[in-house]
């Protein structure tokens, strides 16, 4: 049995090309996807989970950034809002000028003297000021549409007036209408006015005070105030300077739309966000935040955790992959090496199994065995009937070949002892187609080769064997040319066509070279078509007419029938050309079940 064979047609079993095969081929490989299948899940999950928490820990100073801009709003809404009840309450009093100064005077101390307050009259022009008009940063006459229309109206308006060191500061104005008393009693209309710093300082703060927060020193926030010119300022007017914003967000802010401008934007720079957004009189708010050490340490957290999901992912697949190797993988080479090994030299298979393997794969390495033991005594057992077998043919064939030899040697006897020459000339015949088929039994016995022949030598050998048992061996008036081709055929072709070279030759002898005419008869065997072959046998005797002394009518005798008979077992053609001589050319198909009849 062809172990090899067998182990080629396994290979081809198995489906080495498409990408997935390559991919998950191995067992690592498998082993480490199932793996990934199963903790990937949980590792994802958790991932996802510290990327949450980190993005929002990166996200957190923006937000604080952006509820101080809020807060911020809510300071200065309420400080404008206070201002204006107070204004509110002062206009309904119906008091005189000096009323009105003794009365906003109680209020600016009250108020740690933060806003700076005035009267005007109903033009918009300042009729007194508390603490003088070097205080109060306003002009001679305050523009008429900026003044309230109604009385209880309340008319915030913004203004950039010039500091003392700091370039134009921003301020908001809150303006009520009042009427005021004169000298004789009669009343006339005026407004009361107050100037309120957008800008806080601790002077005027009470202690507990939330804005506190923001004039801490180092504190978390710093902010800024932004005017309408685009003036920078700190928010807090005598805490430690915070510095001026970066450039690149100075460029953000005059970057922005009006649209933009009008609602709240953030802006990340390194570990500092800022948030810039409108506040209450028409100026904005900058502020800025950095990452706390809780936030910096939530960051560090993350990374730790990612490298210790990606570290402790790696160890398993590591680890599961050397099990895998040496549990798993290293049996199975070690018992597919086994099989090869067999396969390559045979004797007894060896597993080379040990407690190391698993159970499956001893019960494996068991079950090859007991297969392989199996096998190896069917292969004894089917290599002495195959030789058996052989050499029963080769002693068929030997047998045959005798006992035709003696079937010949009785013809020739009783030939020899026949007076009548037609007679003595049909046993002659008779013994040569019993010599011809001894001889092609000789060949398939002496060459080993009991399904198929070679026709080479065989076709040489009939007819010096015809010609011998003619009398024309070694030359004289008979001359024979024969060109055969290495063809192999089988037993069941290559006996007809032996006894149609029989039959063609020894008729030709007979019958074409009357009254001690010299000639020469050709055969010639070849492969015309892949699967077709030519037989060709021609003499340049005095052809079928002459050579026969009867009708053509009565040609019909039983050599000519056996040649036709044969021709019609190979599936041939025959054809017989009376032009110089006779011509046989016969052209039969060559057996397709074997690739041995073939013209090697």
């Amino acid at each position: 049995m062809d172990k090899g064979g067998g182990r080629n047609r396994s290979r081809r079993g198995i489906p080495y090309g498409g990408w997935l095969f390559r991919l998950f081929g191995t067992v690592s490989a498998r082993m480490i996807a199932i793996i990934l299948c199963a903790a990937g899940p949980m590792a994802v999950i958790a991932s996802l989970q510290a990327w949450n928490s980190y993005r929002h820990t990166l996200e957190a100073p923006a937000f604080r950034a952006d509820m101080a801009v809020s807060r911020i709003d809510l300071e200065v809404r309420h400080d404008v809002d206070h201002i204006g009840a107070l204004l509110s309450s002062v206009s309904r009093m119906s008091l005189d000028e000096e009323g009105f100064v003794r009365t906003l005077q109680m209020a600016r101390s009250l108020t740690g003297e933060f806003y700076r307050l005035a009267l005007l009259d109903d033009q918009g022009r300042v009729l007194l000021a508390v603490n003088g008009d070097t205080l109060l940063p306003l002009p001679d006459q305050v523009p008429y549409e900026d003044l309230p229309r109604f009385s209880g109206d309340v008319r915030v308006v913004p203004l950039d007036i010039p500091g003392a060191n700091t370039g134009r500061r921003s301020y908001i104005r809150v303006t009520v209408s009042t009427s005021i008393a004169d000298s004789l009693g009669a009343m006339r209309s005026g407004f009361l006015t107050a100037v309120m710093p957008v800008i806080w300082s601790r002077h005027h703060l009470q202690i507990g005070d939330p804005r506190l927060d923001f004039m801490q020193k180092e504190g978390a926030i710093d902010a800024w105030i932004i005017g309408r010119d685009y003036t920078v300022l700190p928010l807090c007017d005598d805490c430690a300077p915070a510095g001026p914003p970066p450039p690149d967000v100075l460029r953000w802010i005059g970057a922005m739309t009006s649209v933009q401008r009008g609602t709240r934007q953030t802006l990340s720079v390194g570990d500092a966000a800022f948030a810039f957004g409108p506040i209450e009189g028409g100026v904005a708010a900058l502020t800025m935040t950095r990452r706390n050490p809780a936030e910096t340490h939530a960051l560090v957290m993350f990374v730790i955790w990612l490298f210790v999901i990606v570290s402790l992912l790696g160890c398993c697949l590591i680890v599961v992959t050397q099990s895998a190797n040496a549990l798993l993988v290293a049996p199975l080479r070690r018992l597919t090496g086994s099989v090869e090994r067999w396969q390559a030299d045979g004797g007894v298979f060896d597993a080379q199994a040990s407690g190391v393997m698993p159970v499956e794969i001893r019960q494996l390495a068991r079950a090859f065995t007991q297969a392989t033991r199996s096998l190896a005594r069917d292969e004894r057992r089917l290599a002495r009937a195959a030789v058996r077998q052989e050499l029963l043919l080769k002693e068929m064939h030997h047998r045959v070949k005798n006992n035709l030899q003696i079937v010949a040697s009785l013809l020739n006897l009783q030939a020899n002892r026949i007076r009548q020459a037609e007679a003595r000339e049909e046993f002659a015949q008779a013994r040569d187609r019993v010599r011809a088929l001894a001889t092609l039994h000789r060949y398939l016995y002496a060459e080993g080769e009991l399904f198929s022949m070679n026709m080479e030598h065989f076709v040489t050998e009939l007819c010096s064997q015809i010609m011998q048992a003619a009398g024309h061996a070694g030359g004289g008036r008979l001359g024979l040319s024969v060109q055969a081709a290495t063809l192999e055929l089988k037993p069941d072709q290559a006996v007809p066509l032996a006894l149609i070279i029989t039959e063609i030759v020894s008729n030709a002898i007979k019958h074409a070279f009357a009254d001690g005419r010299r000639g020469t008869i050709s055969v010639v065997l070849e492969r015309v078509e892949p699967r077709q072959a030519r037989l060709d046998i021609a003499d340049d005797g005095i052809g079928l007419a002459g050579g026969y002394r009867v009708p053509e009518e009565e040609r019909s005798g039983i050599g000519m029938q056996l040649i036709r008979g044969f021709a019609r077992q190979l599936s041939g053609s025959l054809k017989i050309v009376e032009e110089d001589g006779t011509r046989y050319i016969l052209l039969f198909p060559l057996n397709e079940d074997e690739p041995g009849d073939l013209v090697r």
